[in-house]
């Protein structure tokens, strides 16, 4: 069965300030360069029957010539992170009076026809948006690869609307060799550990999707770190290595969408799932490669830092918008108001800290050598099956070990708790695969549950600890530690019957 046409493509942002430094690097010195005009109108019916599938459909006039393309999203293809691979379709454009037309008949192999046939009454493409951009090309090769590098700068606009989005980008190809080659070039036109690295930010939106949301003003949707996406392609038989490769790219995925999100958008859910993704593939490589013999080292220490920046936004975010206002409850609304400022004032700070992060070449670097990483050979090969009954039955005896006369412990031995609870929870989720399906679901039900008190009560000191930071006053303080102090003892009585519930449970390994 022949193989369905695929593109391989890498796209990276551009701050036109660095335009002429781009154009002056190294990889591209001596490479002969072509330039072109590029007008695309994209097309889809009133209700965007062709965005809900994941599919893309537009007219492209380049150099005098005029072509229809299509591209798909694939269930288990590489899609949504800096590399993507898609389902491609392209042919010539019918012409009528000059100006390029679709010619669904020529589309025949593509899925569009099967999705209109599908529909109950005949649908009605329509142009909705198009992009405009000059286009300098350069082509690469590298062994047994040929990289075409495309700099487009323009814009995107929807049809009769005022609103546009300006596109500075670069967009690596790949026409012929590996994937990742792909990355390789992109490392080395990012000049990663140079003095000066070029600062190109790896971003997971097409022109499509950003044409999409110009169009409908809507502010995109969250891209979810959750148990799911992580274990989706994973089973039982699955190794340790595979499984390793598996989570960190999925985790680069939820990454690279919502770090892009939040370079414009001031929307918390962006930071928060970009940190949970971190956290778990942190806590996977944790679990499989204890003494880090697979992942390497820079990897590891990257992911790290990148995730005390997120750390440090989310929890200012928790701070500002949830703790403060429930501290309110008990302290009055007078004295947490000013706090609350104050709070928002922080909260700015680190936003933007970690929004220059994501700008930086070195969040590139991490985006970039991670999924190349990803692309190697596994090697360890013992199945996740064989390594649940151990493992989890490890984490859990130091939770609960931890948590004895949890009444008595203090608030950074209970802050330990919490962190043991959050560990088996991502472990249980990971090797859920392997484990009985209705005794891991309620068993993860109950660490949730315990996970919930044990967060209120990190929130609340949290909220205290960082006080003199808001404000120089000790009577406010003072305020926060005693209504704190009055609600502690119901708070432990929560936590620790949540735990004797869990403990009581049938361990699902």
């Amino acid at each position: 069965m022949p193989s369905l046409p695929t593109e391989t493509e890498l796209k990276l942002q551009l701050d036109p300030a660095f335009v002429d430094r781009l154009r002056a690097s190294p990889l591209l010195a001596g490479v002969t360069c072509s330039q072109a005009r590029v007008d695309n109108v994209y097309f889809d019916t009133a209700d965007r029957l062709l965005q809900r599938h994941r599919i893309a459909l537009r007219v492209r006039e380049i150099d005098g010539r005029w072509l229809q393309t299509l591209k798909s999203g694939r269930d288990g293809a590489i899609n949504g992170g800096a590399l993507s691979m898609r389902g491609e379709w392209e042919t010539p454009a019918r012409v009528v009076g000059g100006r390029g037309r679709i010619d669904l008949a020529r589309l025949f192999e593509s899925p569009l026809l099967k999705l209109l046939a599908r529909q109950k009454s005949k649908p009605l493409l329509r142009p909705l948006f198009h992009t405009r951009f000059n286009r300098t090309r350069w082509l690469i090769k590298r062994a047994d690869a040929v990289i075409e590098i495309a700099l487009d700068i323009g814009e995107i606009a929807a049809n009769g609307r005022t609103p546009r989005e300006p596109i500075c980008e670069v967009e690596l190809e790949l026409k012929q060799g590996d994937p990742a080659a792909l990355l390789a070039v992109a490392i080395e036109l990012l000049g990663a550990g140079s003095k000066d690295p070029l600062p190109l930010i790896p971003v997971a939106r097409s022109k499509a999707e950003r044409g999409y949301q110009l169009l409908t003003q809507e502010v995109p949707a969250v891209i979810k770190a959750s148990a799911k996406g992580f274990v989706a392609h994973l089973t039982r038989k699955t190794t340790e290595s595979q499984a390793l490769r598996a989570v960190v790219a999925h985790g680069l995925v939820v990454l690279t969408a919502n770090a892009e999100l939040l370079l414009r958008y001031d929307e918390p859910e962006y930071v928060h799932q970009a940190r949970v993704a971190l956290r778990r593939v942190r806590s996977v490589v944790r679990l499989l490669d204890r003494e880090q013999r697979d992942v390497p080292h820079t990897l590891a220490d990257e992911l790290r830092w990148l995730a005390r920046a997120l750390g440090e936004a989310r929890d200012w975010d928790v701070i500002t918008d949830q703790t403060l206002p429930w501290l309110a409850e008990g302290v009055g609304a007078d004295t947490t108001s000013a706090l609350i400022a104050k709070a928002e004032q922080r909260r700015r700070r680190a936003r933007e800290k970690i929004r220059n992060s994501v700008r930086s070449a070195r969040y590139a670097a991490l985006v970039l050598n991670g999924e190349r990483w990803c692309m190697t050979s596994p090697s360890g090969a013992k199945p996740l099956e064989a390594l649940a009954a151990s493992r989890l039955d490890s984490t859990a005896k130091k939770l609960f070990k931890t948590a004895r006369f949890f009444s008595a412990l203090s608030a950074e031995r209970r802050h330990q708790v919490r962190i043991l609870a959050k560990r088996l929870r991502y472990d249980l989720d990971l090797f859920g695969v392997a484990l009985p399906k209705q005794t891991t679901a309620r068993y993860i039900d109950a660490l949730s549950e315990l996970q919930d008190a044990l967060g209120q009560m990190n929130d609340a000191s949290v909220a205290v600890a960082v006080s003199p930071e808001l404000s120089p006053s000790r009577a406010i303080k003072k305020s926060m530690q005693k209504w704190l102090l009055s609600i502690e003892p119901e708070r432990v009585r929560d936590a620790e019957t949540k735990l004797l519930a869990l403990s009581k449970l049938d361990a699902p390994w």
